[in-house]
């Protein structure tokens, strides 16, 4: 999200590999109103040329002021380059805001950065009588199953 003077002037998210992070849909949308503006990212942007330029970059060359990132990223790749770039650019950085709630929303990148396997989460119903039980017993799983797609 980029934050020009109290307003919202460009969101965006990483719709799939390959294509651009979220960063540069942010700023596509902000235009010349990311110029002095905050970014506030879930996690710190990418400093790597993969399969697409770094993030970093695009920040840099959109004049940003500042950027608030949740959490660094734990990518080898990256692992706090691109936090220092933004800096060695005159950006002001911090990291941490929020830092919970985006480990939530990135867990399964966070899982395979950290242990080199995919996150996983199984849903599995079954039934004998076609009745779940009460719901005193479902109650302690039904946020799960919520979650689930």
């Amino acid at each position: 999200m980029i934050v020009n003077q109290g307003e919202i002037v460009g969101e965006g998210f990483h719709y799939r590999a390959g294509e651009p992070h979220a960063e540069v849909h942010a700023l596509r949308m902000a235009g010349e109103k990311a110029k002095g503006a905050t970014a506030y990212v879930t996690l710190e942007p990418c400093s790597h040329h993969g399969r697409t330029p770094p993030c970093c970059d695009a920040l840099i060359a959109a004049g940003v002021a500042r950027v608030v990132a949740a959490m660094q990223d734990p990518n080898p790749q990256v692992a706090g380059r691109g936090l220092y770039r933004l800096q060695q650019a005159g950006i002001e950085v911090s990291h941490g805001l929020m830092m919970n709630e985006a480990e939530a929303l990135n867990k399964g990148f966070l899982k395979r950065m950290r242990t080199g396997f995919p996150y996983i989460q199984l849903k599995l119903g079954a039934v004998a009588r076609r009745t779940y039980g009460d719901g005193q017993r479902r109650k302690p799983v039904d946020h799960l199953a919520a979650g689930s797609p």
